[in-house]
């Protein structure tokens, strides 16, 4: 086994949910720091295997993939949970972006996640591949059901609680087929007292999400050791991280370009790099 690399941190397999589609298997890192009780209950839905078999039923082309189960009746069982938009943070451990921002005061990275500032308050950002919890209008009615933005979807922040991130296979998610949810047609249909017709009704909105099937989540901590995927992110702050957003704000080295854009650097445009563990 090798040792820690050098401006790199191991992902925690208690954070890392693995979800295999039909095209791939996606990796998902937890940050049980900014949404405790979001983070705990994810994770106990996927050990019970509530997400095996279900779909991204809802996946809006320049907006969000959301999966889950479509319906209240399927997730009523679920407590709803606190809204964890945001929480209060220190400077410690920040790194900051070094470009202004359209959406907050400051912004930066911490743990590898894209993060907002404002005094003491902090909050993670709808970047492409952020995981957030959907919700009805009540900020606390969130249980069960997540969104990844597909775009940078910062009007969302601080309205939804973000609480990880995909750090591999985003590939994947957006090759979903778009689709929209039921209409209020089909869900009447769907609970109302025509068997046959919510079965009829039922058959055709599976036949329509088949290829955005979700095979299985799993805890990456219950996987065997010796076949559990292991990932590494880069460490923010690091002299690593901060050595590539200069490589990526400064364009002055292009002979082609007839005019040198600003030193700027959007922080939804450069992920925090990750990679299975020994790459």
């Amino acid at each position: 086994m090798t040792g820690p690399v050098p401006g790199w941190r191991a992902v925690d397999p208690e954070n890392l949910i693995l979800v295999t589609l039909e095209t791939g298997t996606v990796a998902i890192e937890l940050f049980p720091e900014a949404a405790p009780a979001h983070a705990a209950q994810i994770r106990e839905a996927v050990r019970e295997g509530f997400y095996d078999g279900e779909y991204f039923y809802r996946v809006v082309e320049g907006h969000v993939a959301q999966a889950g189960r479509e319906f209240d009746m399927a997730i009523a069982a679920w407590p709803t949970l606190p809204f964890e938009a945001e929480r209060e943070a220190s400077a410690e451990g920040f790194a900051p972006q070094g470009s202004a921002d359209l959406y907050a005061q400051e912004v930066g990275h911490r743990q590898g996640f894209a993060v907002g500032r404002e005094g003491d308050s902090e909050w993670l950002l709808n970047c492409p591949g952020a995981l957030g919890m959907a919700r009805d209008t009540d900020p606390a009615s969130g249980s069960t059901e997540l969104f990844i933005p597909l775009q940078p979807r910062r009007y969302l922040d601080r309205n939804y609680t973000v609480f990880g991130r995909v750090i591999d296979g985003m590939e994947f998610i957006h090759r979903l087929p778009r689709v929209d949810p039921a209409t209020e047609e089909e869900t009447n249909a769907l609970m109302g007292e025509d068997a046959e017709l919510a079965h009829q009704i039922s058959q055709y909105r599976r036949s329509k999400l088949a290829d955005n099937q979700i095979q299985s989540a799993r805890m990456a901590a219950d996987i065997p050791v010796d076949s559990r995927p292991a990932y590494d992110v880069m460490m923010t702050p690091s002299a690593e991280w901060e050595a590539l957003k200069t490589s990526k704000r400064d364009y002055a080295g292009i002979p082609a370009l007839a005019y040198t854009p600003p030193k700027v650097l959007d922080v939804c445009s450069l992920p925090v790099p990750a990679r299975r563990a020994g790459e």
